[in-house]
């Protein structure tokens, strides 16, 4: 188990990370951005097939440290601190493992966007979920706008991002935001996990490769397999 901003404890197949600021609501500052990123490192390598991403608290993620945010210069927001938050929670996305955030409170901003980042999202039916970025002038920095209209389309992106204001969980399982609702998150989270280690170990990798590849690259992903499986790929090369 790792200690700081962002716990890690692995338990056989299953890996959990936990947001652990619970005193400031779990706000993202760049040492807790940067050290989730070297924990997905750490994860990317191990053996766990399943993630969950957690957090101590009554809140999920505040979002952005405003007592940070506020002190930056516009050229550091638009610079290192989004370059950041972009390349960590891509990181996160693109795990080789399924992610699940369990939302047991409130995700605001860039903790929405991060939770977005993972496969799944049980939340608590208390929990409330907001990009209130619109209403504070300015915008999300961290791709979650893109993964909202992406995993739910562009209506529900609308409904957040311009409107601003919070929603329930229930009205985010509406909008497609959200997978599960339940009055305990930590026992459907733990189903969860089961039926998703009930797979076959490799392909929950292979799938999530195949559904973050667009048609083409899928095609070309395919015929490249078959060729090597067939025998008929050619080593040589030709001058």
């Amino acid at each position: 188990m790792t200690d700081g901003a962002v716990r890690l404890e692995i338990s056989g197949p299953v890996a959990r990370i936990v947001l652990d600021r619970p005193r400031k609501r779990n706000a993202l500052s760049a040492h807790l951005v940067a050290e989730l990123g070297d924990r997905l490192e750490d994860i990317a390598g191990s053996d766990a097939r399943v993630v969950l991403l957690t957090a101590e608290g009554s809140v999920f993620c505040a979002g952005a440290d405003t007592v940070e945010f506020s002190a930056a210069s516009a050229e550091a927001v638009r610079g290192r601190w989004t370059r950041l938050g972009q390349r960590v929670f891509r990181s996160l996305a693109e795990l080789p493992q399924t992610t699940v955030a369990v939302l047991a409170g409130g995700a605001y901003g860039g903790g929405l966007e991060l939770a977005m980042h993972c496969d799944f999202r049980v939340a608590s039916d208390t929990a409330v979920l907001a990009l209130p970025e619109a209403t504070l002038g300015t915008t999300p920095g961290w791709s979650g706008l893109s993964r909202i209209r992406e995993i739910a389309g562009v209506a529900a992106a609308r409904r957040l991002a311009l409107v601003g204001q919070p929603v329930s969980a229930a009205e985010g399982h509406r909008l497609g935001i959200v997978d599960i609702v339940t009055a305990d998150v930590q026992s459907a989270a733990d189903d969860l996990v089961q039926d998703l280690l009930n797979t076959a170990p490799g392909a929950q990798s292979i799938l999530k490769r195949v559904l973050a590849c667009d048609a083409s690259a899928l095609i070309d992903s395919l015929a490249g397999g078959y060729l090597v499986a067939s025998g008929e790929t050619n080593s040589r090369r030709h001058s």
